[in-house]
C-alpha cells in the first residue's frame, strides 16, 4: 500500500492563529513584489513561473549569500512562531530548526502550475503550509523520488506537510487569490 506524501495536519485554529490571520488577509498587510514564483532558472515548458506577492517573516540562509543562518525580517515573527509552536505541538510534530517562514500571495495569471520546484538545495527540510482563504483550483502537486504525484486541493484553514520534495503550485481562479504561510523545518 502506497502512503501519502502529503500529510494533512489538525489546524487547533487558536486565538493566535485567529489573529496572524486576520491580520495577514487585512488591507495593512504589506507585501513584496517577486517577478518570479520560483528561481527564475526553474523556466519548463507546460509551467508558468509567474509574478508573486511575499511577506518574507524569517529569510532561509540560501536567501542571500552572506546569510549564514536563517533571519527574521517581520514584526509578525513572534506570533508566527507562536502559531507554528502551536500546530507542530498540537500534532505532535518534532522540529529543530525553521529555515524560512513566509507569506505568499498568487493570482490567476495564466492557469499554469509553477515549474517543479524544491525549497531548500542545500540540505534535507520538510515544508509546512497553512492555507489562509478559500479560493477555487489552487491545488498543489508534490513528487515523491519516483515521480509519482500526489495532488492535494487545499480549503481555508488547512495544514499540510511533507518532506522537501519537488513540488508544484496551482493558480486560483480567476479574481481570486490564494494565501499560504510555507514554513521550511527540520
Amino acid at each position: 500500500m502506497a502512503t501519502d506524501i502529503i500529510r494533512k495536519l489538525k489546524n487547533p485554529k487558536t486565538r493566535e492563529y485567529n489573529i496572524f490571520k486576520k491580520e495577514i488577509l487585512s488591507m495593512n498587510f504589506m507585501w513584496k513584489y517577486l517577478e518570479h514564483s520560483t528561481n527564475p532558472d526553474a523556466d519548463q515548458e507546460g509551467f508558468s513561473n509567474i509574478p508573486m506577492y511575499q511577506h518574507p517573516i524569517v529569510a532561509s540562509p540560501d536567501a542571500k549569500e552572506e546569510f549564514l543562518i536563517p533571519i527574521v525580517e517581520s514584526k509578525y515573527a513572534d506570533i508566527a512562531f507562536q502559531v507554528i509552536r502551536q500546530i507542530f505541538s498540537y500534532n505532535e510534530i518534532e522540529y529543530n530548526q525553521i529555515y524560512r517562514c513566509v507569506v505568499n500571495q498568487i493570482h490567476y495569471y495564466d492557469g499554469r502550475p509553477s515549474p517543479p520546484h524544491v525549497d531548500h538545495y542545500n540540505w534535507d527540510h520538510k515544508n509546512c503550509l497553512i492555507y489562509l482563504n478559500s479560493f477555487a483550483d489552487g491545488e498543489i502537486d508534490v513528487y515523491d523520488e519516483n515521480d509519482s504525484l500526489q495532488r492535494y486541493k487545499p480549503v481555508e484553514d488547512d495544514v499540510v506537510t511533507f518532506d522537501g520534495l519537488y513540488h508544484s503550485v496551482h493558480q486560483p481562479a480567476p479574481q481570486e487569490r490564494r494565501v499560504t504561510v510555507v514554513i521550511t523545518y527540520s
